[in-house]
């Protein structure tokens, strides 16, 4: 027997409730396998999650969270992966059109940024997880998350050039190395998390403006191009991986 909607939207829910809290995700999975086994069989008499749990959704999930240490191992690996992977592709952008040179602003603003940008995602995903929220409200939140960072970003870049403080300027063999270590990198990272994104995003991102910038077109349509080309290829690709995970799960449902 399958589990029912309301069943696999709840464990789903709670998998990323306890994960955003920073607990061992393979803890989190036996408790979640545990939980499974026992709603299918407590469905087959009729029961729903609320009368399993005895609890509302939001209060089980912080009663089971409340029970789990905090795997603060796994939560430091993260952030170190995410910040070697954002460095990785700023670095590479910057290598292939040549301009490696960083303010101290930069240098120190921008892992602030990202550290902060990782704890502000956890907060959203366990929000959203733990609250009915409408689709319309979640996709709200997630764009102005997903703006924050662009915003510090920007006011970083603008405070570096505005403000006098010491730069440092990579050349020569050090843009090589730098280029080289930045494609590694990502490599590495796409291997520890066995996935292609990383290293698509890196070719979408970068390979059209490199082909855009060794065509014969004039200045200005090469930026026209690739102002062009980055929200196309890189949406498209976004919308592309939407579209495979709703058909991957119609087809996950069960036929009636």
């Amino acid at each position: 027997m399958s589990l029912s909607k309301e069943s696999e939207d709840f464990l789903g829910n709670l998998r990323i409730y306890l994960i955003s809290s920073g607990k061992n995700e393979q803890e989190v999975d036996e408790i979640v396998g545990e939980l499974e086994d026992h709603l299918v069989e407590t469905e087959k008499r009729g029961k729903s999650v609320a009368e399993v749990t005895g609890l509302t959704p939001r209060q089980y999930m912080n009663q089971i969270s409340a029970e789990m240490p905090i795997d603060y191992r796994s939560i430091f690996k993260y952030i170190v992966m995410v910040l070697m992977g954002a460095f990785s592709f700023i670095v590479l952008g910057d290598a292939l059109s040549g301009d490696l040179t960083y303010s101290l602003f930069v240098l120190i603003g921008y892992p602030l940024v990202m550290i902060g940008f990782l704890f502000c995602t956890a907060a959203i995903f366990k929000y959203v997880s733990s609250h009915p929220v409408s689709k319309a409200r979640e996709w709200a939140l997630f764009s102005i998350l997903g703006g924050i960072p662009i915003l510090f970003f920007t006011g970083l870049l603008f405070l570096g050039q505005t403000v006098e403080a010491p730069t440092i300027l990579i050349g020569g063999i050090g843009r090589i190395c730098a280029l080289i270590l930045a494609i590694a990198v990502i490599i590495g990272v796409s291997i520890w998390s066995k996935t292609w994104i990383m290293i698509i995003l890196a070719i979408l991102l970068n390979g059209p403006e490199l082909l855009i910038q060794q065509s014969s077109f004039s200045e200005e349509t090469k930026l026209i191009l690739t102002g062009v080309s980055l929200p196309v290829f890189v949406g498209g690709y976004v919308v592309l991986l939407i579209l495979k995970e709703k058909k991957k799960e119609k087809q996950s449902r069960p036929v009636m």
